[in-house]
């Protein structure tokens, strides 16, 4: 009987501790990236992480690559066109990533003189029935950039390759507008619907002397 008691005992631990071993894990040694092309002339590019393509093989103007997981620390981060100069170096920097960190890297200006920009995004849901939204200044008219969420400005003097911090509003349908202080330089997406727990960056690229997809536009990018 004793024998019986100590085999069941043994066999109780080995479970325990094979079930302790099963639920340990290391500490997380990654980051989250997406990257945006927001440079205008640019109608594909790709990017590469310490020489080694991660994500989409051509993202177009206005497009992201989604979230890419990627080794936390300082990492080499470049990008390339793609199409008749594909290869060619477009812009390249060398963040450094924290680990369990998510980050928006954009590409901005004009083709001939791209800008690098790192943005850490804080991903944490708005409250109920809220959405998020920030504005990012890609525009190379170098514009002390302003937004407003239907009647309401948000935030103002946003220079070139910078971001405003994320802002809660009501879900909704609004006018977004963007760009500089003078209505010239403003651009505008009418009748955007922002939905409940969404989180939005709007994109300000080109410049009024630009046509096309180079001209001052406003785009509208889901986070979540």
């Amino acid at each position: 009987m004793r024998n019986i008691f100590i085999s069941v005992c043994i066999l109780a631990a080995g479970a325990i501790f094979t079930g302790c071993t099963k639920n340990k894990s290391g500490p997380n040694t990654n980051a989250s990236v997406t990257f945006v092309n927001g440079c205008a002339g640019v109608s594909g590019m790709y990017g590469k992480v310490n020489g080694n393509n991660v994500g989409s093989s051509n993202i177009a103007f206005f497009g992201t690559s989604g979230y890419q997981t990627v080794t936390a620390g300082a990492e080499n981060i470049s990008f390339y066109l793609t199409g008749s100069a594909a290869g060619t170096l477009l812009s390249t920097g060398t963040p450094t990533l924290v680990a369990g960190n998510k980050y928006s890297i954009f590409i901005g200006g004009i083709i001939t003189a791209p800008s690098f920009t790192t943005i850490t995004d804080d991903l944490a849901a708005p409250a109920s029935g809220n959405a998020k939204i920030r504005f990012v200044n890609l525009s190379s008219d170098n514009l002390n950039g302003r937004f407003s969420v239907g009647v309401q400005t948000l935030d103002s003097n946003i220079t070139y390759t910078h971001c405003s911090p994320f802002y809660e509003v009501a879900a909704g349908n609004y006018t977004l507008k963007g760009g500089g202080n003078d209505i010239s330089t403003v651009a505008t997406i009418p009748s955007v619907v922002l939905g409940a727990g969404k989180i939005y960056t709007l994109m300000l690229t080109g410049s009024q002397s630009g046509t096309a997809t180079s001209a001052l536009t406003l785009t509208v990018l889901s986070n979540n």
